[in-house]
């Protein structure tokens, strides 16, 4: 199978609301110089958002899987048929203004043979920036953020790296899921997400096992818009969710408690 530039890949489940624009915005802000394939990865929708994919013209293949084991479950299920130099794991309401974006992207990792990852600065649709960017987490930060943003407020803003003031290139410990552009052959190697995690920390993960054989960078000369909604602190199912993603993660990296 002959190499492609860009594989990207949105995991979709219940998203007829917002699909339709978000591959619209992606497939338009591909520059034309790349060879591309989108993979729309439905993690068992039961409304139209495959239908709605399916009028969208553009090289995307769709993969149903039948069942919803989780974000990183759906990402890896495409793991051994991505053949590309770079691969985008994009969330299903992110949208990219241009392609200027993208190719700023392609360039630095052209250029940084040492990076493995890069997450761009992640803007809300009024262009207020979000801050996605962490510390690695102990057991603290992620209480005090469950319980609310206004406890503890210089420990929380340092958590976010609030100080960066998020307008230069540096290393990360932990990239958000919404929007990762990897290496391809180094998220080959490290067998893409961990999907013992349903939803949430598998991001935080991943920028640790990057940083083990490579580079997680933070590169806010390209940018996306993020129509985030903080779901983990809406419902007791998510709240849930989230407890069980603790769990995993600080069995797996260790109990630092502040």
């Amino acid at each position: 199978m002959e190499q492609i530039d860009l594989s990207l890949a949105i995991v979709t489940y219940n998203n007829s609301k917002i699909i339709e624009n978000t591959v619209k915005s992606i497939i338009s802000s591909i520059p034309s110089e790349y060879s591309y394939k989108l993979y729309i990865i439905d993690n068992n929708s039961k409304d139209n958002t495959l239908d709605l994919v399916r009028k969208v013209d553009g090289n995307i293949e769709i993969i149903e899987l039948g069942v919803n084991k989780g974000f990183g479950y759906g990402h890896n299920s495409i793991l051994d048929i991505i053949n590309s130099k770079y691969h985008f794991v994009v969330n299903p309401d992110i949208q990219i203004e241009n392609s200027d974006q993208i190719k700023k992207m392609v360039e630095f990792l052209d250029k940084n043979q040492d990076v493995g990852m890069i997450s761009p600065l992640i803007l809300s649709p009024d262009l207020s920036i979000q801050y996605l960017c962490k510390t690695n987490p102990t057991v603290f930060d992620m209480v005090i953020r469950r319980i609310s943003p206004n406890i503890f407020k210089q420990r929380q803003d340092r958590y976010i790296m609030k100080e960066t003031g998020y307008n230069k290139i540096m290393k990360l410990d932990y990239a958000t899921g919404a929007f990762m552009v990897f290496r391809t052959n180094i998220y080959k190697e490290l067998n893409g997400f961990d999907d013992a995690f349903f939803m949430y920390l598998e991001d935080a993960d991943i920028t640790r096992r990057v940083n083990q054989i490579s580079k997680a960078i933070f590169y806010p000369e390209a940018r996306v818009i993020h129509a985030w909604e903080r779901s983990g602190h809406k419902s007791f199912k998510f709240a849930i969710i989230t407890i069980k993603s603790m769990i995993i993660y600080f069995n797996k990296w260790g109990w630092k408690l502040i």
